[in-house]
């Protein structure tokens, strides 16, 4: 098996996101078996990667396990093989924009390593194993389908039945876009009301982010949407003004198209933060791990601490990554507050407690004593906390270890390369500082009367 063992975000634009897998020394042997590993999320989907050997070449794929029919998702990857000796000996490919469907859900290359490189070229670590990188980045996932328009629905004046797309999977859970046709409202009487469903996972509320549009030419484009979708499943509907007709164009069928950008499983508890006694609330994350949030007001501004209270639970010679983010709902009158410094990483390894992880916001402990502020509920002067659980992996080896030297080194190597080009640029540009400087003296020399007169005569 290919085991996990280290996660790198990059924290850019693209949400580039790196695994390193770990291939034992078997590999190489004449009937080995071909190397698969566990489930890992990336983009809000889950994935797999293999190492399929052929008869002189060890290839390297990527398969998207959670797809559905009409979804599609568009990313870069790269898989690389760490060298130990050098940098510029590491063996890589890369796919821009690899578009992967429910029909054709597995990319890679076949010949990505030759076995005999692989066996004498220092891609053997010390213990005889294999280090290799898949870098994902810049995923864009997008569902998109025909609604066939009934009959009733194309007058218009009529109020037809509901109108709903056919389930896609994203993050996890299965999601559908359901149809209202000629909802009145006071400002018209042809238009649309849209709403997304979640069908899968209520253990937890959820905030989604998307993009909506109906139609093919002069589509609706809803822009950027932020919704939090209650434990239910529904989000908040919004209207389009305009008709079934107008944007079918009289056809038979409407094209609906959303394209998921982000979801996040929130926990939400309640909290008297000013009590020392009711001041704790259990949780459970989105893989059933329970936590404790407490509440700290010693201080001059409202602070938190999560405990890990599952601690003991994580498989031993492993660690659990976990990232998550906190954040304030207003009781009344001020926007949603999120913790300073956020999001938030920790990595966990198996121990009889945990010493919790302090989070800090910006909220005055004096604002909130205040009988008039905008945070506590008048009822139960509880405050409402969001616990926003954003992304958990299990890796192998829980601490330091050798293999992580590899990539120590290469980066050394990288600095050393980028200083040294840096000296060789510096010398270029003190010698054509000094040839400039060399030209410049000559043309600043004074000419002698025979200088001048010989350049007259040319010139005439």
């Amino acid at each position: 098996m290919a085991k996990l063992c280290r996660l790198v975000k990059l924290n850019d634009s693209f949400n580039t996101q790196v695994f390193t897998f770990m291939l034992p020394n078997k590999v190489l042997r004449e009937f080995s078996q071909d190397i698969y590993a566990k489930d890992m999320v990336y983009g809000h989907h889950k994935w797999t990667v293999s190492f399929i050997k052929s008869e002189k070449h060890m290839g390297a794929y990527i398969k998207l396990q959670s797809t559905s029919t009409g979804m599609v998702s568009k990313l870069d990857f790269s898989f690389t093989m760490l060298n130990n000796d050098h940098f510029t000996k590491n063996e890589s490919f890369m796919e821009k924009e690899g578009e992967f469907t429910y029909d054709e859900n597995v990319k890679g290359r076949k010949t990505f390593v030759p076995l005999e490189d692989m066996a004498k070229r220092g891609f053997m670590q010390g213990n005889g194993e294999f280090l290799v990188e898949l870098e994902l980045r810049n995923i864009i996932s997008s569902f998109e389908c025909y609604l066939r328009i009934p009959k009733e629905n194309n007058s218009r004046h009529s109020y037809g039945p509901k109108m709903e797309t056919p389930y896609f999977s994203f993050g996890l859970s299965d999601w559908s876009v359901s149809l209202f046709p000629n909802a009145c409202t006071v400002e018209t009487e042809d238009n649309i009301t849209v709403q997304l469903v979640r069908h899968t996972n209520f253990d937890h509320i959820c905030d989604v982010k998307y993009q909506l549009s109906l139609g093919d030419q002069n589509a609706y484009e809803s822009g950027p949407v932020d919704q939090l979708l209650d434990a239910t499943g529904n989000s908040e509907p919004f209207t389009v003004g305009a008709s079934l007709m107008k944007l079918s164009r009289g056809r038979s069928s409407l094209k609906v198209r959303i394209e998921m950008q982000n979801v996040v499983s929130v926990s939400e508890v309640s909290i008297n933060v000013l009590s020392r006694n009711r001041n704790r609330a259990h949780l459970y994350d989105k893989d059933k791990q329970a936590w404790m949030l407490e509440a700290d007001a010693s201080g001059k501004y409202l602070a938190f601490k999560l405990y890990y209270t599952d601690i003991k639970h994580v498989p031993r010679k492993n660690s659990r990554y976990v990232a998550f983010n906190l954040g304030i709902v207003p009781y009344s009158g001020n926007q949603y507050v999120r913790a300073i410094n956020g999001p938030f990483v920790k990595y966990y390894v198996q121990d009889d407690h945990d010493d919790g992880y302090l989070i800090h916001t910006d909220i005055p402990i004096e604002e909130i004593s205040s009988p008039d502020n905008d945070w506590v509920s008048t009822e139960d002067q509880h405050i409402t906390v969001h616990v926003e659980w954003i992304d958990s992996q299990l890796l192998i080896y829980p601490t330091y270890h050798r293999l992580d030297d590899v990539a120590r080194v290469h980066k050394q190597q990288m600095i050393r390369e980028i200083l040294a080009l840096q000296s060789e640029n510096y010398a270029l540009e003190k010698q054509l500082y000094s040839y400039q400087q060399s030209i410049a003296k000559t043309n600043s020399k004074p000419r002698s009367l025979s200088e001048d007169r010989g350049n007259s005569y040319r010139r005439q």
